[in-house]
């Protein structure tokens, strides 16, 4: 009988002060609701530099952006990110990309469901939305180096959550080197040709989805001038004339 009381009692306890769960990010027993996917607290929710409003409709930043006032017709429609790319955001990316911190892959996949809900914000989203799911692919070299691809990972959680397919449909032609010290210049020359569409892969891809103008969201971790997503869309456009590309980065 007493132990049937005691259990009582803290099943009781439980209820009126729900345990204290780990924080996937902060590592720290912390409150937070039971349905959050992200399985951070409060406080590490908060402290994220969520775009909440996008002020750029090319790029998806939540400020005025000069650069894509100079762009003219290109095969990436727009782009969409979950968070500004700041330097806690930087260092959180080093953590996961540079230093296998694998534990990390969830949670940063699982954020860039905020940037695919900002796309269903438009009504004509809404109605028609995305066909499939891809992904920037990486050199051998940099995926021997790091052992994943980190776009790979986000992309196929990110189909997960929202129920989409994940084709790998891409291939990196050449090796590009980091690009962090470049211009946007140099971006864009450095990244041309980078990528092509693995042969047999496009007609593949509309015989599955029985259909010919589809829309291919491509998935990476950051967007800085739009030079990879860029190159990746037209290569895609190449082989899909008919095809609308978008693209989803965890920050901007």
């Amino acid at each position: 009988m007493k132990s049937i009381r005691q259990w009582l009692l803290h099943s009781m306890a439980h209820l009126i002060a729900p345990p204290a769960r780990l924080c996937s990010l902060c590592g720290q027993a912390r409150q937070y609701a039971g349905w959050n996917p992200l399985r951070v607290c409060d406080a590490c929710f908060q402290s994220m530099p969520w775009i909440r409003e996008v002020e750029c409709p090319v790029c998806g930043r939540a400020e005025h952006c000069p650069d894509c006032l100079r762009l003219g017709p290109r095969a990436l429609v727009m782009n969409r990110s979950a968070v500004s790319y700041d330097d806690d955001m930087r260092q959180l990316l080093a953590m996961y990309k540079y230093r296998g911190n694998e534990r990390l892959q969830v949670l940063l996949g699982r954020m860039l469901v905020h940037a695919y809900g900002l796309y269903m914000l438009d009504p004509a989203m809404k109605k028609r939305g995305f066909d499939c799911i891809t992904f920037v692919p990486v050199s051998p070299e940099r995926a021997a180096e790091r052992g994943f691809n980190q776009a790979e990972q986000m992309a196929v959680i990110l189909g997960e959550q929202v129920g989409l397919p994940v084709v790998s449909l891409l291939s990196r032609q050449r090796h590009t080197g980091k690009q962090s010290k470049m211009s946007r210049h140099e971006r864009m020359e450095n990244m041309r040709g980078a990528f092509a569409v693995i042969p047999g892969r496009a007609a593949k891809l509309q015989r599955a989805l029985k259909r010919q103008k589809l829309r291919i969201l491509i998935v990476d971790d950051v967007y800085t001038t739009g030079s990879t997503l860029t190159q990746c869309a037209e290569a895609i456009c190449g082989s899909l004339p008919q095809a609308r590309i978008y693209g989803l980065c965890w920050a901007r």
